[in-house]
């Protein structure tokens, strides 16, 4: 159960912007965008909080006039552990193809999404204890001829540090001005967008 607190707070929210979920429970997480539909079926393994559309509504607060202030992860899964009452959140973005490019755009709208969940659930008297990431992709670039890859990378560190952390499933993103490591996971989708998860 979610505790009561908890509960109370979120009736300060709009209805559609949220879910929640119990254990077993299932929900189609989209993304509606035409060059890059998902559709991911969600199983709850405990009691989960669903924020399905942040990137629409990031921290009113920031100068959209700057650079990157308005970027966002795509979806926030808060899920409640019962014996600590404490959360782990899980921050998804779904990218049709992957690229150095692509994770370089991703780990900044993981990074924007980790604040954004943070002043969430601040609201809501949440305790955030561990946070794990997932990109959800049609296609991988980084894992098909690595010969070439590596040719091409060769001469750019970045480059090189991006797709060791794609293949070593961790992210290191700077957060509160420090560099963290986070757990990543892939979510590899058919042709159409499709696939399944639990949490």
């Amino acid at each position: 159960m979610i505790p009561a607190h908890i509960e109370e707070n979120l009736r300060m929210f709009r209805k559609e912007t949220y879910e929640i979920l119990g254990a077993k429970e299932h929900t189609e997480l989209k993304e509606k965008k035409q060059d890059g539909k998902v559709n991911l079926i969600c199983t709850a393994q405990g009691e989960l909080l669903i924020f399905p559309s942040p990137e629409e509504h990031v921290l009113p607060y920031l100068d959209g006039q700057k650079k990157g202030t308005n970027a966002c992860a795509d979806k926030f899964l808060f899920k409640l552990d019962q014996e600590s009452g404490t959360w782990d959140l899980h921050i998804m973005e779904f990218k049709k193809t992957i690229d150095t490019s692509a994770i370089g755009k991703s780990q900044w709208q993981f990074t924007m999404g980790i604040y954004n969940a943070r002043a969430i659930a601040g609201f809501l008297g949440i305790e955030v204890r561990d946070i794990y990431l997932y990109s959800g992709f049609r296609n991988d670039k980084l894992t098909g001829n690595q010969s070439l890859i590596t040719l091409r990378v060769s001469n750019n560190r970045d480059a090189i540090k991006k797709i060791q952390q794609w293949k070593e499933d961790k992210y290191v993103l700077r957060v509160d001005g420090e560099s963290r490591v986070f757990p990543h996971q892939k979510i590899q989708l058919d042709n159409e967008g499709n696939g399944n998860i639990s949490i």
